[in-house]
């Protein structure tokens, strides 16, 4: 078996410490249990515990009703959490997408209130943040100045822009949209009544755990992770990589903009408030690394699906919202240290 990781080029990236077995999925050989990744399986251990003590608090916890809510709730968050992903596996993370989002949803907005075609509003709105994403992927592609400066930068920016083009006021009407996020799938099979935002939600899960696995740019992601001047010299066009990467943040944010205007049928300027943190708080918590090399798609999910279960249970035991916050930066904490005593 070749112990090296291919790039888009003929040459070759040796295979070190750094990113040996990086990819979601990959599995040395042997018996399944020597293979078996207990630092990973932490989130679904601590899941587990907070569904059966929650259960026990309130007969109303174990409905049906109340996972449609928190997958409804969970769902715009983790289609940024999957761009996240994406970019933590390179080395780089974007502190943008909470504003980002606010100005794709503001942009469909204004264009809907001024009657423009609901497909033109829709393109434009995505459009928009996927250019923004480019230009973070440009600035960042230079080297000059870490993407954690770059993207704070581009948040205040963006921040004062959305700021202008509202005038602090939202726009409430989003007519197609809401018709299209803002109810369920129709019940029954395959469907079993869904929320319908959880559809684009599973849809980009799938096509990100298919992009870093199999395709040459989810690969490179990688390998820009793991070493990048290792990357540089096997022949990985970096600087094109990070244009590639941050412009399918861009892309997915875009995306999230509208799933989440149409969802509560408004645009305004803090729509994507915190998530920003909360995505990359995601993933983290998922075992997807800070700093780059390691992760995926399903890890970052795990991470995703614990966020979501705590601030439910937290709300099931009669807590404030301050407490939701406590508790979610302890589990952040405790995330980065285990995945540090896993490396």
């Amino acid at each position: 078996m070749s112990n090296t990781l291919q790039g888009p080029s003929t040459n070759s990236l040796p295979v070190t410490p750094s990113n040996a077995g990086v990819a979601e999925g990959a599995m040395p050989r042997g018996r399944w249990w020597k293979s078996l990744d207990i630092y990973s399986m932490w989130p679904i251990i601590v899941m587990a515990a907070i569904i059966i003590a929650t259960s026990f608090k309130s007969a109303r916890y174990l409905t049906v009703q109340n996972f449609e809510n928190i997958l409804s709730q969970a769902a715009p968050l983790g289609i940024v959490t999957m761009g996240q992903t994406v970019l933590l596996v390179s080395g780089g993370l974007d502190l943008s997408v909470g504003y980002n989002i606010s100005f794709a949803s503001i942009v469909t907005g204004l264009m809907l209130e001024h009657n423009d075609p609901l497909w033109l509003a829709i393109l434009c709105g995505i459009a928009a943040p996927t250019v923004v994403g480019f230009v973070n992927g440009l600035l960042a592609a230079q080297g000059r100045a870490h993407p954690f400066i770059i993207t704070l930068g581009m948040s205040l920016f963006l921040f004062g822009l959305d700021t202008q083009l509202t005038g602090g006021s939202p726009v409430n009407d989003m007519k197609g949209l809401y018709t299209t996020f803002g109810g369920n799938l129709p019940s029954g099979f395959p469907c079993f009544g869904l929320p319908t935002v959880a559809l684009p939600f599973l849809v980009v899960l799938v096509l990100t755990f298919v992009f870093l696995r199999w395709t040459p740019l989810g690969r490179r992601a990688y390998a820009l992770g793991g070493n990048e001047q290792a990357a540089h010299l096997s022949g990985i066009a970096v600087k094109r990589t990070k244009i590639y990467l941050y412009s399918i943040m861009g892309l997915l944010v875009g995306l999230t903009g509208m799933v989440l205007a149409g969802q509560i049928n408004e645009a305004s300027f803090n729509l994507g408030l915190n998530f920003d943190l909360e995505s990359i708080a995601c993933a983290v918590i998922g075992g997807t690394a800070l700093f780059g090399g390691r992760g995926g798609a399903f890890r970052s999910v795990q991470g995703l699906a614990l966020y979501a279960l705590v601030q439910n249970s937290i709300l099931f035991a009669g807590f404030s919202s301050n407490y939701q916050q406590m508790a979610l930066g302890a589990i952040i904490v405790i995330a980065v240290m285990v995945s540090r005593s896993a490396t």
